[in-house]
């Protein structure tokens, strides 16, 4: 064995230490803390102190484009204004509304998080000139304030040499996570939390940019150092004290696709940087479980990335719905805290959500996504009219389901597929009412066996290290939080509401379907979501998302 696969050997051993041990079970939950400290609480809005702000438009009344129309070729582009720009990224990462309980006031966002603790920060990178403010550079956008931050300037010189290199592309939206937002409530589990909320924010980019008829394209190719270095991420200097940010991914944002630019030749143009990270707790706690699993995680430059197979390129006719402005289900888009037991969902809608979730180049949310999909969907229906209640399997990728035939040999599954066009969908074993499986494999939720159905992601985590590497754990969770925006929306659109569960046993969902328990096999379960009529809870009161903002000025006002 040579060193470099001594190497990677032992990053994915230490992957699948921080999986096995970060997993729930039903006597001995994952490690976290005895309780919350409410005084070290993360704010959560990051700010640049010393940066120059630009205070970006909002925009009112209905968008663009309907939200069936998302799905189909946009017969123009929306030109890069400010406007525009501001509708995108408050549809992508900006405010919902605000919700009250007496004395307690907190908001919701566009993108959902695990626990509403938002650990993704949001960057953007012009290569064009948008108006006479916003100039090419990098700029940190602030949610709550609707506001760009800018951090750097990138030369005339460098802005033009991009432009010209890449036509099509006018910028890039980056993320990074601030870990501790997630750890001071859920401990060393919280690095899946992040790596999930990544997943949605890819989504919630993607769909933002269909809206206005632009493409959004995840770039595989920059490393984490590299990424690091283009977001200012690896300026000590400029945190001080101050809670670090860990590179994540970035997507190019354009009118149509193209090559990556070159990333390093930016970062090293980047001049004039203002601004400090501010703080967002007086103390915090370093989980030794995520320290030791971080340099594990890190992405490599230009890793390789399987191809996608032919037969998932082709995009399916989908049945019309009435689904109605895309900005306005995007902006109600909420997690539904319990459901209606009594309120199923229609064939249509089912079939219609299933078929959107197949991985296909050719329409939102998935031609964002560059690699090779590796998530499929283990469904509990517990209410859908024309179907049987029972476990379902949706095969994402065809290529698949020899191999998880054979992994689940030691179940007497029916594997029948389900005669429905453009599904890869199999029946497990019907009928059976799997309410109380459901919600028992999801941490004894209610709302896992209340909906009208609930879905189980499955990943080939052993596989894809075994082929790209530890850090395709990371890509893996992304995939399954893009997936749970899909359902997000598609609920809104069905008159229904979802929810990300991030809480499950792990292994019990393993041995309901026969599969090893070994941290190393391909098959792991990386997340749990759930989909039905979501009962309102009166005490909540709601308000608009940006009743704090003086509209005509920009600036913070006292929302009391």
């Amino acid at each position: 064995m040579t060193e470099s696969s001594a190497t990677r050997a032992l990053a994915i051993e230490t992957v699948a230490h921080y999986h096995e041990a970060t997993k729930h079970r039903p006597k001995a939950y994952a490690p976290g803390p005895g309780f919350l400290d409410w005084d070290s609480q993360p704010n959560p809005f990051r700010r640049w102190p010393g940066a120059p702000v630009y205070r970006l438009p909002l925009s009112e009344g209905r968008g663009l484009r309907d939200y069936t129309a998302l799905y189909g070729t946009a017969d123009h582009a929306c030109a890069l204004n400010e406007q525009y720009l501001g509708l995108f990224l408050e549809l992508a990462m900006g405010l919902s509304a605000w919700k009250r309980l007496g004395p307690e006031r907190w908001a919701l966002r566009n993108n959902p998080s695990s626990g509403n603790l938002h650990p993704t920060e949001t960057y953007l990178l012009l290569l064009r000139q948008v108006s006479a403010q916003l100039a090419p550079g990098l700029y940190h956008y602030a949610p709550f304030e609707h506001a760009l931050e800018r951090r750097a300037l990138l030369p005339a010189a460098q802005a033009t040499a991009s432009c010209d290199a890449n036509p099509g592309i006018f910028g890039a939206i980056a993320f990074s996570s601030i870990i501790w937002r997630e750890a001071w409530k859920y401990g060393p589990r919280a690095y899946r939390y992040c790596q999930l909320d990544l997943g949605h924010a890819l989504g919630a980019t993607r769909y933002a940019a269909a809206t206005l008829g632009w493409r959004a394209q995840l770039d595989s190719v920059p490393g984490d150092r590299a990424l690091a270095a283009l977001l200012g991420l690896d300026r000590d200097a400029d945190f001080g004290a101050a809670e670090p940010e860990h590179p994540e991914a970035v997507v190019l944002i354009g009118t149509a696709s193209g090559p990556s630019p070159d990333w390093p030749e930016v970062a090293s143009s980047l001049l004039d940087w203002r601004g400090g990270a501010s703080t967002l707790s007086d103390q915090r706690v370093d989980w030794p479980e995520i320290t030791r699993v971080l340099p594990a995680m890190v992405k490599p430059d230009y890793p390789g990335i399987p191809s996608w197979h032919s037969n998932l390129t082709s995009t399916a006719v989908l049945p019309a719905d009435e689904s109605g402005d895309a900005a306005d289900l995007i902006r109600r888009r909420r997690s539904a805290q319990r459901m209606d037991r009594n309120a199923g969902t229609t064939l249509a809608d089912f079939e219609r959500t299933l078929r959107r979730a197949l991985p296909r180049r050719s329409s939102p949310p998935f031609d964002i996504w560059p690699y090779a999909p590796a998530v499929h969907l283990v469904v509990f229906v517990h209410d859908v009219v024309g179907l049987e209640p029972g476990l379902y399997i949706l095969v994402r990728d065809p290529a698949g389901l020899d191999a998880l035939r054979a992994a689940t040999t030691d179940r007497c599954f029916e594997w029948a597929r389900v005669d429905q066009a453009s599904l890869s969908l199999y029946r497990l074993m019907t009928p059976v009412d799997l309410r109380r499986l459901a919600s028992g494999l999801s941490c004894h939720q209610g709302i896992a066996g209340d909906g009208a159905f609930a879905i189980a992601m499955l990943a080939d985590l052993g596989g894809c290290m075994q082929i790209e590497g530890a850090w395709a754990w990371r890509r893996l969770h992304w995939e399954a939080g893009l997936i749970g925006q899909l359902l997000y929306l598609e609920a809104e659109a069905s008159g229904l509401q979802g929810t990300g569960i991030g809480c499950f046993f792990d292994d019990e969902v393993h041995a309901l379907l026969g599969l090893p328990r070994d941290p190393l096999s391909n098959w792991q379960v990386v997340y749990h979501f759930t989909v039905g009529r979501a009962r309102e809870d009166t005490r909540l009161l709601s308000e608009p998302p940006y009743t704090h903002l003086d509209v005509s000025t920009g600036t913070v006002v006292d929302h009391d």
